[in-house]
């Protein structure tokens, strides 16, 4: 979940960096302050799910439920309305979405005491 977050700044960034791909992306109304505010918000989102700490669910939930109101709500009327899947409104949903299902596991996990072991970097590689 980390790398998603990484990955949707890195977005922002690219859409902020290059004008090009910033028009293709977004329409013609998308002010540069929100690039930025959710160039902050997805870095830091990322590091959070590094940890993982306790609170971190209720400003995700948050999270989440302005990801529905945007990406959801468009994803849907493009899907009506053209018979089209809109691919990144369809993969942060989803992806936001399965990082709070993983954020509810690991808050249950804290309550009853059970702590999964995390792979370390080398188990990954």
């Amino acid at each position: 979940m980390a790398v998603g977050c990484a990955v949707a700044a890195l977005y922002h960034v690219a859409a902020l960096a290059i004008p090009a791909f910033g028009k293709m992306a977004y329409a013609a109304t998308y002010p540069p302050l929100r690039h930025i505010a959710f160039i902050i918000l997805d870095s830091l989102t990322s590091l959070l799910f590094l940890s993982r700490p306790r609170w971190f669910i209720w400003p995700y939930l948050l999270l989440t439920v302005q990801i529905l109101q945007g990406h959801g709500v468009r994803g849907w009327q493009t899907w009506v309305g053209k018979n089209q899947v809109n691919w990144i409104d369809a993969i942060t949903v989803f992806g936001a979405l399965l990082g709070l299902a993983l954020l509810a596991l690991d808050l249950v996990d804290q309550k009853r005491g059970v702590r999964r072991q995390r792979p370390s970097t080398r188990e990954m590689m």
